[in-house]
């Protein structure tokens, strides 16, 4: 006969009180009641810095502490790292981790579950995790039976690229139909709809096949799996006593349906900052944490708004910055920090002035004692960075830059300068090499073919418009090369090479390859156009590049083993992080907000909202007046979000 024995983790009253003097000592009187409320359904309304995660720990320890039984509880965050971090600190709480709690991400809580009950999907439990490389390979034998009449460049665009996964999985997680997300974000390529609804249809089947789920499946499928089978929903209703979420405002449509669901006939409690939530292009959807009270109308709001982070000053700055936004849960911070100085607005004349600022402004904070892991460079975009990163490679400053390549890795950068590179040396092989393959029709076989002939024609750019030099085939790819041959050939301006480059068909090749990024990728050649108006000619031009190219590497190399580096960083990669010094570049109007598609104003302020609370005692916000664009400058002027901040706000810094 089996019997069970039932564990009692509730402590004895002096224990209890003890606990309860602990977490007195060791919270703040919003965290203290946080952690202790007996309310079945709590929202932490937390803002940055104000440490949130730390109180649902306390909360998570607390609960068990009371007598709650560590497998009722369901933990869940959204990073490996963060479910790490919550593991680690919930076991310096209570002396030991607790075995049975179930603790992870939506995404490992999810596959738990499936392995669970696999045959509802006509799997087992032994099933693979596909990662997006799988996912590619899979997709690719769809494309294979289905692909006549896919030209080799349409092929590579949704399979070796992995648009075609992409725009499946955004459907997925956004709760819409793959023809409603490609109307939306990727119109240009509207004639290609029924052709991703059959691969998407495919690919269904074939994870079927092989005893697979992917990443987008482990939510997906659960929250199917409890929809459609109340008795498989009650298990876990019936199971998990207590559902604690961390970074609410972080989830999506299925994420929140998930939680939902779960927490039907239970005790519910997530900590957000509406304020952060800044993962729309993701699809986030910031209305789970703003409607949560309206769907939880028995929910208790306990509001943590003391900062321990940013001085005074800067906590002033962010709560202005915030108060704009209409859809909100509104809160008002405060600081504990000492007081410092306002943040600066500085007003540069242009991109270069920009430049020059930043870096001997972070020379000073260096030299006045703080390290360069203290200071980051923050911007909405990545292409923003070309100047700074052109600056900071000549005062040897060494950096690492995250949420993007370095400006020097970027493809479409060694794209263009291949093609100066060919103006200028036209026997120059690498470079031909680098420029051929990206023309239809031009693979390995016709590439070295046509290359043979360029090394040894005496002047091969007249050969190439004169048809003396061509290829076996591909010539309609051949036919872009030489009319950009011909553009180019007689030009002396380094500008108008690059947007002839541009005109003659690089443009049609960034809006085809990269239908989800190449306005940034074009933004990115703009800046060097501008750029390149510092030097006279092409050769001094390439030179100089080649010189900080070297820089570059021996930066990469240094930076392996160097310990203390500057940061630059998108902001969307910077959120959950601090520095003491902070600089902020572009906050011009068509840069931040962006200037691209549908803008969201108050996701674009809730952007930069976190950028300047990642600051502790340094705010910098840049602005500049003369701008550059389509080969030529025009007056700019400061963003939005910097007109409508007081002036008391900040101070003003003009450059001389």
């Amino acid at each position: 006969m089996n019997r069970k024995y039932h564990i009692d983790y509730s402590i004895n009253e002096e224990e209890y009180n003890a606990w309860l003097l602990r977490l007195q000592k060791e919270l703040n009187k919003s965290q203290y009641n946080f952690v202790t409320s007996n309310s079945r359904a709590i929202m932490g309304l937390a803002g940055p810095g104000s440490g949130k995660t730390r109180a649902l720990i306390h909360r998570t320890a607390h609960l068990i502490k009371s007598g709650v039984p560590p497998g009722n509880i369901l933990l869940v965050t959204f990073t490996n790292k963060a479910a790490e971090v919550m593991k680690m600190r919930l076991k310096h709480l209570l002396g030991y981790y607790p075995q049975d709690l179930w603790g992870g991400t939506f995404h490992s809580i999810g596959a738990r579950i499936l392995r669970a009950h696999p045959h509802f999907f006509e799997r087992n439990s032994h099933f693979t995790i596909l990662d997006e490389d799988d996912r590619s390979v899979i997709m690719k034998k769809g494309f294979d039976e289905i692909k006549k009449g896919l030209s080799a460049e349409e092929q590579k665009l949704f399979v070796k690229r992995g648009f075609a996964g992409k725009a499946i999985s955004q459907a997925r997680n956004s709760g819409k139909g793959l023809a409603e997300i490609i109307d939306i974000y990727y119109p240009r390529l509207q004639e290609y709809t029924e052709l991703l609804q059959r691969v998407a249809e495919d690919y269904e089947q074939r994870k079927k096949e092989i005893n697979a789920f992917d990443f987008d499946d482990l939510l997906i499928k659960c929250l199917e799996l409890f929809k459609n089978n109340g008795e498989i929903r009650d298990i876990y209703q019936q199971k998990f006593h207590h559902v604690l979420v961390d970074e609410f405002q972080d989830t999506n449509v299925i994420q929140g349906n998930i939680i939902d669901v779960m927490v039907e006939e239970t005790n519910v409690c997530v900590v957000g900052d509406d304020a952060q939530s800044i993962y729309a292009f993701r699809f986030a959807d910031i209305a789970n944490i703003v409607q949560f009270p309206k769907r939880h109308p028995d929910c208790e709001i306990i509001r943590m708004e003391e900062n321990y982070r940013s001085c005074p000053e800067i906590v002033d700055m962010i709560n202005e910055i915030i108060s704009l936004n209409e859809n909100q849960l509104p809160k008002k911070l405060t600081s504990l920090k000492p007081s410092s100085e306002k943040p600066w607005v500085v007003k540069a004349k242009d991109v270069t002035e920009e430049a020059a600022f930043v870096t001997q402004r972070i020379q000073e904070l260096y030299q006045q004692g703080l390290r360069l892991k203290d200071i980051a460079v923050l911007y909405r975009s990545s292409y923003l960075t070309q100047d700074l990163e052109m600056e900071i490679l000549k005062r040897r400053i060494p950096y690492r830059t995250f949420g993007g390549l370095k400006f020097m890795q970027k493809a479409h950068i060694k794209d263009m300068l291949a093609w100066m590179r060919i103006l200028y040396n036209p026997h120059d092989e690498s470079s031909w090499r680098r420029v051929v393959p990206l023309h239809p029709g031009l693979g390995k076989s016709a590439t070295d073919q046509v290359i043979s002939q360029i090394i040894a024609f005496p002047s091969p750019l007249e050969g190439i418009v004169s048809g003396k030099i061509t290829p076996s085939r591909g010539k309609k790819g051949w036919e872009t090369i030489k009319q950009t041959v011909a553009a180019i050939m007689n030009l002396n301006q380094i500008t108008e090479i690059i947007y002839h480059i541009l005109e003659n068909g690089y443009y049609e090749l960034l809006s085809q390859n990269f239908p989800d990024s190449w306005e940034e990728r074009y933004r990115s050649l703009e800046r060097l156009a501008s750029y390149s108006q510092k030097y006279e000619d092409l050769e001094t031009f390439l030179e100089a590049l080649s010189l900080e190219e070297t820089l570059f590497f021996e930066d990469e190399m240094g930076a392996q083993g160097e310990n203390d580096y500057l940061t630059l960083s998108t902001i969307h990669s910077a959120k959950g992080k601090e520095w003491e010094a902070v600089f902020v570049l572009a906050v011009n109007e068509g840069h931040f907000p962006s200037g691209w598609g549908n803008v969201n104003l108050e996701e674009e302020r809730r952007l930069f909202y976190v950028a300047a609370s990642r600051a502790a005692r340094y705010l910098h916000l840049l602005t500049y007046t003369n701008d550059y664009r389509q080969g030529s400058s025009f007056v700019t002027r400061p963003s939005l979000f910097l007109r409508e901040l007081p002036p008391e706000k900040y101070e003003l810094v003009y450059l001389e």
